[in-house]
Parts: C-alpha cells; sequence; structure tokens
C-alpha cells in the first residue's frame, strides 16, 4: 500500500499525558457503573523479571505472539474485539509493562524504552517460548522497535502500530493540534473521541469501541486493571519524551534489522503523525507498510482489516 502523506511526533508532554489519562479514566470507568458478571476471565498470572513482577495473561491458541502496550494504559485497554481477531490463529501474551496495573516496579527509575524492551524479552524467555511475534503500538511500538534491536533471536515478525522513530528523526506535532489536545474544557468523552478522526465516523466510531469495552467489563472478559499511578505515567513521560527525543540511535539501527517488519498507521493520527511509520519503513529493509482508516486508535477502529492484512503478513514466508 502506498503511504500516507503527513508527518508527526516530538510529543509534547501536557497534551499527550491529556489524551491518555483521558483515555485511562474512560475506560477506569467502566468498572463504576458496570456490574460485575464474570464470565471467562482471564487467569492472570506473574513472572518475575529484571526485578520487577510483570502480571500477564494468555488467550488464543497458535504461535506466540505478545501485545505490548502504550503509555498510561495496561493490558485491559486492548480492544477486545482485536484481541478475538488476534487470537483465532495466535497465542496472545498479554501484559502490563513495569509499574502499570497490576506490575510491579523496582523503588529506582529504570524506566526507559530499552528497559522495557529488555522486560519483554525477559517475560519471552521466563514463559519458555524460543521466539515469538511482536505486536506493538505507539509507546509499545517503540518498545517494540528496541525488543527487535537489543534482542533479535527473539523475534520472529514485528508488527508496529502508530510507531515512533526518536531523536532528531520524528516529526513534531503541530501547537493547533497539541492545544486542541490539552483542552481543559473537554469532556473524558471528547478527549477519548481525539484517538479517532474529529470527523462524525470518527465519534461514531470511538462510541462503538467504547460500547465494545463496556460489554467486555460487564462479562468479565478483560482485567479489571485500568489503574496507572502517578509516579509510573511520569516515568513513561521521561522515558517516551524527554530520553526518546534525545535518542538517535534507534532510528539508525532499523537498517540492521532482518527480520519481517509491518508498519501499520491509520490516515488521520493526529497523536503520532503518519508520516513517522513511512520514516520508518523506508529505514527498515523490506518492510511492509500499510495505511488504515482512523486515528491513533486505528486499530480499534480498522481492527478488522488490521486483523487481516496481519494474518497474510504472518504466514507469508
Amino acid at each position: 500500500m502506498k503511504p500516507f502523506n503527513k508527518v508527526s511526533n516530538l510529543l509534547k508532554i501536557p497534551f499527550m499525558r491529556g489524551v491518555y489519562l483521558t483515555f485511562a479514566t474512560v475506560l477506569a470507568s467502566l468498572s463504576l457503573h458496570i456490574p460485575a458478571q464474570a464470565q471467562e476471565k482471564p487467569e492472570i498470572k506473574y513472572a518475575s523479571v529484571n526485578g520487577v513482577k510483570l502480571a500477564y495473561y494468555l488467550k488464543g491458541k497458535g504461535d506466540p505472539m505478545i501485545l505490548i502496550m502504550g503509555y498510561a494504559a495496561t493490558m485491559s485497554a486492548w480492544d477486545p474485539a482485536l484481541l478475538g481477531e488476534l487470537s483465532k490463529n495466535n497465542q496472545l501474551i498479554i501484559f502490563d509493562n513495569r509499574g502499570a496495573g497490576l506490575s510491579t516496579d523496582t523503588k529506582e527509575n529504570n524506566t526507559t524504552i530499552p528497559q522495557m524492551a529488555d522486560d519483554a524479552a525477559g517475560l519471552v524467555k521466563a514463559l519458555g517460548f524460543k521466539k515469538v511475534n511482536v505486536f506493538s503500538w505507539s509507546m509499545g511500538a517503540r518498545i517494540g522497535q528496541q525488543l527487535v534491536i537489543r534482542h533479535p533471536d527473539l523475534v520472529s515478525k514485528l508488527i508496529l502500530c502508530a510507531p515512533n522513530p526518536g531523536g532528531k528523526y520524528q516529526i513534531a506535532i503541530s501547537k493547533k493540534v497539541g492545544e486542541e489536545l490539552n483542552n481543559p474544557s473537554l469532556s473524558p468523552m471528547e478527549n477519548f473521541e481525539l484517538l479517532f478522526p474529529i470527523t462524525p465516523e470518527g465519534k461514531a466510531a470511538a462510541k462503538v469501541v467504547y460500547e465494545r469495552f463496556m460489554a467486555a467489563k460487564a462479562a468479565g472478559t478483560i482485567p479489571n486493571d485500568f489503574v496507572i499511578s502517578k509516579e509510573t505515567k511520569e516515568r513513561q513521560v521521561r522515558a517516551r519524551i524527554t530520553l526518546w527525543n534525545a535518542d538517535n540511535q534507534n532510528y539508525k539501527d532499523l537498517k540492521n534489522i532482518k527480520v519481517p517488519v509491518l508498519v501499520a498507521d491509520g490516515r488521520e493520527d493526529i497523536i503520532d503523525n503518519p508520516k513517522n511509520s513511512v520514516v520508518i519503513a523506508n529505514q527498515i529493509p523490506f518492510a511492509w507498510l500499510a495505511f488504515y482508516e482512523g486515528g491513533h486508535a486505528f486499530l480499534f477502529q480498522s481492527y478488522k482489516k488490521l486483523s487481516e492484512t496481519v494474518n497474510i503478513f504472518l504466514q507469508k514466508d
């Protein structure tokens, strides 16, 4: 598929904090007004990795695929419909990054993108897998890049959703968009909608996705694991903005990736501008590049089409 044409993401702290905290707040609110009718509850387990305990659960059957979540979100924030599609052909390893949700953290601030990549690698090893496919989103896609760079022997294939190359190679978000994202007068639902296109269709998609979370929470098919501490948010902000903005090496190392990579993004992503995906795909040898209807949460809005592409990508020799 041909690349989309706009770029962005130097990711300023205030607006990104606002959007994702509101995302977490909206999802966390589900536990306040939805009765608990647990059916087929995920079996949460823990693995000791790099001085912390990572909470995780497994879903589906097939080749192992680890899912790496983004900023200020937990393993509960994956769209249940997307998980349903991916779990048809893959055994999903769904977990909380250090300090997020049910996972513990260290007293010292060791939260960096490379460290979280090492954590993901440690979890794969702790579960006894020799190789896994990687599905990563947003900050998780930064972790995914570092995972394949630092632990290439553990990765079979890599999927990067709404990624960012880091350092001077990323493209800054516009001041206007940043101000819109940080508008304090927006309601939680209005802020949640910014993960989707700012159109009637985008608002409708946000509502549909939100209702899927509500149904899954009511049925008990996703964990009740939406809380992120203030300290973890601050540590992740430092990792994904302060340190990542100063990291030019990640981009340079992309050219050495040997495994197949699918780079995917939403055409109307105003948080991580789609052109960042073009930058990354052009740097990784023989990378696939695909764009879908939707914004930063395109993988929820266009979950069926993305899942179809993922299946073809994983089956391809």
